[in-house]
């Protein structure tokens, strides 16, 4: 179309293109006879000026106009204009839809010279994908953007394996697209594409996570079956079940002919069907937004088909039109055995072809779509066989027989999976009350209510005690949870002040519960540094001479013992001498002429003479001072006085206490209540850990619930979760300059499920911790002085309401979904990071009369 309107422009020729639908046409359309004039006076116009009519889904004119009882429609009306020649029509259809055109008007069809034009294939695609490039350029402002050819070649691939139900070059060009218009990386005007930019634009349309699209390691059968035990609780065959679905496409070996996976969830009521299609929307299409849910008892009359799959007149059908919007999605048909036969029948289609048509002959692709039904066929029989739960292989040849008596042979065989649920034992309710209990604590309310909930497990097992009823399932478990949790939270939430943070405990006492409630205010500032501003480049001199007469004053004391210190004290010196010589003078340096290169020296050294053996002569170069604003001095000097001054109390500091010898120090970090791996990894890492014999022991959980301790750097499995770290430190006079170091960090979470703050407890462990063999002692003996102190509280024996400190606060340290090391968090008192605070408390312990403010 782009070419024949330049080809006539070319030729001097004015003749416009119309681009419509049949959809445009009654669109808005309220009354009788409505479209038909807005056709007509579209056809007038056409025939006066000459234009040309491209209708990009020919089908769409013989659907639209049509109602229930009136089978007039657009195309019959374009239909005698077209056959007299008084209108030129250039129209686009797929083979599926031009076949409905030729049932649904032959004539109309006939009218048409056919002209088939083919997809493309990856390698043809290319030059397509280059110059929708060159014009997306041409219609930016950029002067250039650039797709590095791995980018192409990752596009392409990633288009010809998922996006099955498009052609290329359509499909590859759309997502071209979407690519170009994120930010990119510019660099000198250009904006530059790589094959990340790629994958994240198809993550964005798909859902898929990264290890499906090839940017990360693939997952093993291990960690997915982990993953998915985390959120299926007590239901081993459906946790297989939907990690095979995630292997196939994982491997590429999904079906072409068929949606990637049709399972029948055979069970109880409440023990987890739903909430394993949620699951398996979460995994493998990235959130629970990409679950399509029918509840089929509302699909019990014959007409009701039309509700799914639309009809003339109304086209759009719930399941067709969720479908075309979102392909990649899990399908769910919640009791499907209560659906009206004929909706069986649509299915057949469906199951077996993965594709449906709906009301306006529109042909909709599901093979990239997972398939769930769920049904309570065979539960009531089931439940009359003592012990019957207990025999795995008993309920499923149950149910199995259940379901081939209820569905139809044609049915039956296109389920790849029948599935049966188990009733929920205590041990698997006491999987779901975790998961419902993250749930609560991820509500907007708490959220931004300034409250951190943390749960005693105890009190969990007192909600799975009372509510367990193998007959309902979850269900009985949820209405506790409400009961116990929630209403207790939201009272404690309506007394309180909104600004105040607080830690809030739920624990167990007896058969009730008591509340715990913990202040949390910042630390207080200790000798606050004046800011940036508001220093003098006079001051910082006079800082600087300050710090050099201490040192000179400390070397001058030739302590025998001092050692590594007295190495130390030599490079402080030498760097205070640096700071004073290079950036404390008006000037700086640049290479200019010497005097001594005259002129003629100069224009011989370019010139074609040589001199002796051949060389030519070269000009001689030296440094002259050039000035330098007193601005610019203080940008660059005062942040190195500044490091220099502490660094010099932290090693009067050591030489202080260099008689008691070295300290050890194990701070523990601990994650509460709902506190992600990641953010306890971020504060362990924040912390100064190269001092002297430094280690890093970590726990995590295991799959099983098993708990393991072992050093950080050892080879570990992926199917660990990271508990809690004890950080080992060893220094002369570090017993005092961590003090600071104990009390609560506060981390902000950067997940995509919204904002929210967890707490990470730092402690210092009375106990040295040597080795690794020691490390389950310690803890043992930490452990149960936890239990003593959380006892006083449920007593009431300690004080309610005390307040404790936020030392630490900030961002959690993560990049791609991994903690990385640049961490963001702040020493609060200080207001730097925790790593540069042992010298700022060294200095600060020096000099007591800046005291605390």
């Amino acid at each position: 179309m782009s070419r024949l309107t330049a080809r006539q422009d070319a030729a001097g020729v004015r003749r416009d293109v119309w681009r419509v639908d049949g959809n445009q046409f009654i669109a808005g359309m309220m009354y009788v006879g409505q479209w038909e004039a807005r056709a007509r006076g579209v056809v007038k116009e056409l025939m006066e000026v000459s234009d040309l009519l491209y209708v990009d889904d020919l089908a769409s004119l013989v659907y639209a106009g049509r109602t229930r009882n009136e089978r007039t429609n657009v195309a019959q009306f374009l239909e005698p204009h077209m056959a007299r020649g008084e209108l030129t029509v250039l129209a686009e259809s797929t083979p599926e839809r031009f076949e409905r055109v030729r049932e649904e008007a032959p004539t109309l069809a006939s009218l048409f010279r056919v002209i088939h034009v083919p997809a493309l294939d990856a390698r043809a695609t290319l030059p397509a994908l280059l110059g929708t490039v060159r014009e997306l350029e041409a219609e930016g402002t950029d002067s250039s953007v650039r797709l590095s050819p791995l980018a192409l070649e990752t596009l392409l691939s990633l288009q010809e394996r998922f996006v099955s139900h498009e052609a290329f070059p359509g499909k590859a060009v759309r997502l071209l697209r979407r690519v170009m218009a994120r930010q990119g990386v510019s660099t000198s005007g250009t904006r530059r594409f790589s094959s990340g930019d790629v994958i994240d634009a198809m993550r964005e349309q798909t859902g898929l996570p990264d290890f499906i699209l090839g940017s990360a390691q693939p997952k093993k059968r291990e960690a997915l079956t982990w993953e998915m035990q985390r959120q299926v609780a007590g239901q081993p065959e459906a946790v297989e079940a939907v990690v095979d679905a995630i292997l196939t496409l994982q491997s590429a070996l999904q079906p072409s002919d068929k949606p990637l996976a049709t399972y029948l969830f055979v069970g109880p009521t409440g023990v987890g069907k739903t909430e394993t299609a949620k699951a398996l929307a979460r995994t493998l299409f990235g959130g629970e937004q990409r679950l399509i849910r029918f509840d089929m008892s509302e699909f019990v009359t014959s007409s009701s088909i039309t509700w799914l799959l639309g009809r003339p007149g109304a086209p759009d059908g719930e399941l067709t039109t969720a479908l075309r919007t979102q392909p990649f999605c899990v399908v769910l048909f919640d009791e499907v055995e209560k659906a009206h036969p004929r909706v069986f029948d649509a299915l057949l289609q469906f199951l077996g072809e993965g594709r449906l048509t709906d009301g306006a002959g529109r042909t909709v692709d599901a093979r990239q779509s997972v398939v769930v039904l769920t049904s309570n066929l065979g539960v009531r029989e089931a439940a009359t066989h003592t012990g019957f739960h207990r025999a795995a292989d008993s309920a499923e040849a149950h149910y199995l027989s259940a379901v081939r008596a209820w569905f139809r042979p044609e049915f039956f065989n296109r389920l790849d999976r029948v599935v049966p649920f188990r009733p929920l034992t205590p041990a698997a309710l006491r999987v779901v009350v975790d998961l419902a209990l993250e749930a609560l604590l991820s509500r907007h309310g708490i959220r931004q209510g300034n409250v951190l909930v943390e749960v005693e497990p105890r009190l969990l097992d007192l909600l799975v005690e009372e509510a367990y009823d193998p007959r309902y399932g979850a269900r009985p478990l949820k209405r506790a949870l409400e009961k116990r949790l929630t209403l207790p939270l939201a009272h404690h939430l309506v007394r309180r002040s909104a600004d105040d943070l607080a830690r809030v405990e739920l624990l167990r006492d007896g058969n009730d519960l008591r509340v715990s409630v913990e202040v949390l205010v910042n630390a207080p500032a200790w000798a606050p540094e004046r800011p940036a501003s508001a220093w003098s480049l006079a001051e910082v001199s006079r800082l600087l001479e300050e710090t050099r007469s201490r040192l000179e004053a400390l070397m001058s004391k030739e302590v025998p013992e001092a050692g590594e210190l007295a190495e130390r004290l030599h490079r402080l010196a030498l760097e205070a001498t640096d700071i004073r010589d290079y950036e404390l003078v008006p000037r700086d340096f640049q290479d200019a002429p010497s005097p001594a290169s005259t002129v003629k020296q100069m224009l011989t050294s370019h010139s074609s003479h040589v001199g002796h053996l051949g060389l030519r002569q070269r000009p001689v170069y030296e440094e002259r001072p050039l000035h330098v604003s007193n601005e610019e001095q203080l940008r660059r000097a005062q942040p190195r006085v500044l490091a220099l001054r502490d660094e010099t109390a932290w090693v009067e500091h050591q030489l202080t206490h260099l008689a008691r010898g070295t300290d050890v120090v194990t701070v523990l970090v601990e994650g509460l209540g709902d506190a992600t791996p990641s953010a306890v990894w971020t504060v362990a890492h924040s912390l100064p850990s190269a001092l002297g014999e430094s280690a890093m022991y970590l726990e995590a959980v295991h799959a099983d619930g098993r708990t393991e301790w072992f050093q950080s750097g050892d080879e570990r499995s992926e199917d660990l979760t990271l508990r809690r770290v004890a950080v080992r430190m060893s220094a002369i006079g570090l017993r005092e300059v961590l003090a600071p170091l104990r009390g609560y960090a506060l981390v902000d979470l950067v997940h995509g499920d919204g904002p929210r703050q967890v707490l990470v407890r730092l402690e210092h462990l009375s106990e040295d911790i040597g080795s690794l063999e020691d490390v389950p002692r310690v803890m043992a003996a930490w452990d149960e002085a936890v239990v003593r102190e959380r006892d006083a509280r449920r007593s009431g024996a300690a004080s309610a309401g005390a307040a404790s400190h936020v030392i630490l606060r900030g961002r959690e340290g993560v990049t791609t979904g991994r903690p990385h090391d640049s961490t963001e968090l702040t020493h609060v008192a200080s207001g730097r990071r925790p790593r540069e605070a042992l010298a700022w408390a060294a200095r600060v312990l020096r000099e007591p009369s800046q005291g605390h403010d």
